[in-house]
C-alpha cells in the first residue's frame, strides 16, 4: 500500500483512508457548486431584495453567520460520524421541484424558499442525520435568508392602528378614525406601511432566536423567549405610534409631524432590542458542562451513488427550468381584453385609479352613467405579471383600507374591498382575474391555474379587471360585475 493510501485510525476504532477524505470534500463541493448554478436567479433576486429593502437588510448576514456558528461547534460535529444521509433527498427533491414551479409563475417567494431550503439540506445530505443533528440551529438559521415577510404589513397595520387608538382614548384624546386614518382636533395621522412596524418584527424574531441559541439552555426558556421576540415588537410599535399621535397633541403638531416620527421610530427600535436582550439576560439560566471531545478524528463514509444521483437531480431539474424559462407562454392580446366595447369619457365622479405594473395594454372607462369606473389590463407574462402583490386595487397613500366583505354574482363570490381616501370619499372596490376566459376571483386559484398551463407548454398571459364605485351604488357594482363577467364568457 502506498504511503498516499495508508490509512488513518480515528478515536472509533474504524479506519479513514485519505481518499474517503478527499472524495467527501470534493462530494461536498460539487453539491455546492451545482446549488450556486441551479438556484443562481433565486440567489441573485434574493440578494437584490435585500439590498433594495430594507425589511430585509439583515439576509446579507445569514448564512455567514450561520457558517460561524457551525465553526462554533466543529469539535462536536467533527467528532460525530460523517456518513451521506440519503434521508435529505425527501427535502432536496420538492425544494427543486418547488423552484421549477417558481420558475413557471414566475413567484419569488418560491424560488427563494427553495434555494435557501436545498443549502441546508445538501448540507445534511453530506454530513448525515447524525452530524446534522449538532448544527441544527445553524442549518435552520439559514431559512431566515428567505424574504419573506411583506405579507404581515396590512395585519400589523391594524393592530398598530387598533392599539393606538385604545390608549388615545385610555388617556383621554379626542379621536375619529376611519380605517387607517386616525383624526385628531389637531391633524391627520395614517398608519401606513412604514408604522407597521414590520423591520422590528422580523429583526426581533432573527434577533431573539439567535439569542435563545447561544445563551440560553433549557428548551422551555427558549421557546418563551422566542415568543416574546415576537410579541414584544407589536406591542412597542403600538406605543410608538400612540407616542407619537400624543406627542402631537400636546404640541399642537410642532413636534412627531413630517419625518420626526421616522427619526423616533430609529431611536425607539434601539431602545426595544435593547430592553429585549435584557429580558433575555434576566431568563438566563446556568450552562450545563460541555466536554468537547480532545482530540478529532472524523471519520468519513460517502455513499457515491446518492451523491452521483442527487447531482443528476440537479442536471435534470436544470434542464427543465431552462426549457421552461426558454418557452414562449406568452398569450396574445384580444380586442376584448381592452375594454372597446366600455365609454372612456371622462367623469368626475370617482378619482380612483389602482396602481398596476407594467402591463402589455390597459384601458379604463365608465359604465352606469358614470356611477362604477371600470380598469383592465393585459398581460403577457413576458418581462410583467398578471398575478403580482405590487399591483395594487388602491394608492396607500390616497386611500386606506376600511375592511372587506363578500359580493356573489353569477356563482362566483368576490371580495369587497370597502375603502376611504384623505377627503373621506368612500368606495366599493372589486378584482377578479381572467385566463383562457377562466374566471378567478383570488390569486391563488390564478397562479395555480397559470402555472398548470406554463409546466403544459401552453400561454399564461390573461386580464385583470378592477371595478370601483361610490360606496352608496353597491348595487351598480354587483350589476356592472355581471355585465362585464357574462359578456367574457364562450
Amino acid at each position: 500500500m502506498s504511503n498516499s493510501e495508508a490509512l488513518e485510525t480515528n478515536g472509533n476504532g474504524r479506519n479513514t483512508s485519505p481518499r474517503e477524505s478527499k472524495t467527501f470534500f470534493l462530494s461536498g463541493l460539487a453539491l455546492i457548486l451545482f446549488w450556486i448554478v441551479f438556484c443562481w436567479q433565486g440567489i441573485t433576486t434574493a440578494i437584490q431584495i435585500w439590498y433594495g429593502n430594507e425589511i430585509f437588510n439583515h439576509g446579507f448576514f445569514i448564512i455567514p453567520g450561520a457558517l460561524y456558528l457551525i465553526y462554533l461547534k466543529r469539535k462536536t460535529l467533527l467528532a460525530s460520524p460523517i456518513k451521506t444521509a440519503p434521508l435529505a433527498l425527501v427535502i432536496i427533491v420538492p425544494a427543486l421541484l418547488l423552484y421549477v414551479i417558481g420558475i413557471a409563475g414566475d413567484v419569488q417567494l418560491f424560488l427563494h424558499t427553495a434555494t435557501f431550503v436545498l443549502l441546508p439540506a445538501i448540507i445534511w445530505l453530506i454530513l448525515g442525520t447524525s452530524a446534522a443533528k449538532t448544527i441544527l440551529f445553524p442549518l435552520t438559521f439559514m431559512l431566515f435568508s428567505i424574504p419573506v415577510g411583506e405579507q404581515l404589513i396590512p395585519y400589523l397595520q391594524e393592530i398598530a392602528a387598533d392599539g393606538s387608538v385604545a390608549l388615545l382614548r385610555l388617556t383621554g384624546v379626542p379621536l375619529f378614525r376611519s380605517g387607517l386614518y386616525i383624526d385628531i382636533p389637531q391633524g391627520r395621522f395614517l398608519v401606513a406601511e412604514a408604522c407597521s412596524g414590520v423591520s422590528f418584527f422580523i429583526a426581533s424574531f432573527v434577533i431573539g432566536s439567535l439569542y435563545a441559541y447561544l445563551n440560553l439552555n433549557s428548551v422551555k426558556r427558549k421557546v418563551t423567549f422566542v415568543v416574546i421576540s415576537l410579541i414584544f415588537p407589536v406591542l412597542a410599535n403600538i406605543v410608538r405610534v400612540y407616542g407619537i399621535i400624543l406627542i402631537a397633541y400636546w404640541t399642537d403638531m410642532e413636534h412627531a409631524a413630517g419625518a420626526d416620527h421616522l427619526i423616533y421610530g430609529w431611536f425607539f427600535f434601539a431602545f426595544v432590542i435593547v430592553c429585549l436582550l435584557g429580558i433575555g439576560e434576566l431568563m438566563r439560566d446556568a450552562a450545563p458542562l460541555e466536554n468537547p471531545p480532545a482530540t478529532v478524528n472524523p471519520k468519513f463514509q460517502i455513499h457515491r451513488l446518492t451523491v452521483a444521483f442527487t447531482l443528476v437531480l440537479f442536471v435534470a431539474f436544470g434542464a427543465w427550468k431552462t426549457n421552461i424559462a426558454n418557452a414562449n407562454h406568452s398569450a396574445v392580446i384580444t380586442s376584448s381584453a381592452l375594454l372597446n366595447d366600455i365609454e372612456k369619457h371622462t367623469c368626475g365622479i370617482i378619482s380612483w385609479t389602482p396602481l398596476v405594473i407594467n402591463p402589455d395594454g390597459e384601458r379604463e372607462g365608465f359604465i352606469n352613467d358614470c356611477r362604477v369606473k371600470v380598469y383592465s389590463a393585459w398581460f403577457s407574462e413576458q418581462d410583467n405579471e398578471l398575478v403580482s402583490d405590487l399591483h395594487r386595487n388602491f394608492d396607500p397613500e390616497r386611500f386606506s383600507l376600511e375592511g372587506t366583505e363578500t359580493l356573489n354574482v353569477s356563482g362566483n363570490t368576490f371580495t369587497v374591498f370597502n375603502v376611504v381616501s384623505l377627503r373621506g370619499e368612500k368606495l366599493k372596490i372589486v378584482r377578479w382575474y381572467e385566463i383562457d376566459e377562466h374566471l378567478f376571483t383570488s390569486k391563488i386559484p390564478a397562479k395555480v391555474f397559470q402555472v398548470r398551463r406554463v409546466l403544459l407548454g401552453k400561454e399564461s398571459g390573461g386580464n385583470l379587471w378592477i371595478l370601483a364605485t361610490l360606496s352608496q351604488d353597491a348595487e351598480q357594482l354587483r350589476e356592472s360585475i355581471a355585465s362585464i363577467t357574462s359578456k367574457n364568457k364562450k
